[in-house]
């Protein structure tokens, strides 16, 4: 009995044996199978040389040549502006424009005892950087009635006179009634007036 029992025991211990070692080689087997399968480099063939490559970077691209734009051509019904037609536009030349200075008349057809002043302006020819813009100031006497409506001319011993733009006149009268006149400036205000054909300014005062 003793012998019988332990080859029965050595029979099954090689049994288990060998179903693991099968069951190991198939484990082995499988595993080598699937490595090669993802392994296996992928075949160049099965590519469709059709489908476009989004991976492509943007000065990879072919650039499309630039359209020539079209120049459209004139038909009959359509006029091309001629330069030759055009006339040039005539500007005045400043040399034209007549600049209004005159000599200076003076009219009292008050019943005032009046003293007329003036301050003229220093022309540009005279003037300098930093000095006065005024010449030194004048004056006249006009008694009452004096010159009237037409007026008298008046004149500077020391220099000669010509009105012009700018140039300031006050009237006042000496008799202690606290009138006057103005003050004007010559070509800015209503008064003295011009007079182109006499080529002088008149300043008459009113009643």
């Amino acid at each position: 009995m003793t012998g019988k029992q332990a080859r029965q025991i050595r029979s099954r211990w090689q049994f288990g044996i060998g179903v693991t070692v099968a069951a190991l080689i198939c484990v082995l087997s499988g595993w080598v199978v699937l490595q090669r399968f993802t392994a296996s480099p992928i075949d160049p063939s099965s590519i469709d040389p059709l489908t476009p490559n989004n991976d492509l970077k943007a000065t990879d691209r072919p650039t499309p040549a630039p359209s020539t734009p079209t120049i459209p051509t004139p038909t009959a019904t359509q006029r091309v502006p001629s330069l030759a037609s055009k006339q040039p536009t005539e500007t005045p030349s400043s040399g034209k424009v007549a600049l209004r200075q005159g000599m200076f008349r003076v009219g009292n057809p008050t019943s005032y005892p009046v003293r007329v002043a003036l301050l003229s302006q220093k022309t540009v020819a005279t003037a300098q950087t930093g000095a006065a813009r005024y010449e030194l100031p004048a004056h006249w006497d006009f008694s009452p009635e004096e010159g009237g409506a037409e007026g008298l001319l008046v004149s500077l011993p020391d220099r000669t006179l010509k009105l012009k733009k700018g140039d300031i006149l006050v009237a006042f009268a000496q008799d202690g009634s606290g009138r006057y006149w103005g003050p004007y400036v010559v070509d800015e205000t209503a008064l003295p007036t011009w007079n182109a054909k006499a080529v002088e300014w008149q300043l008459i005062l009113p009643p």
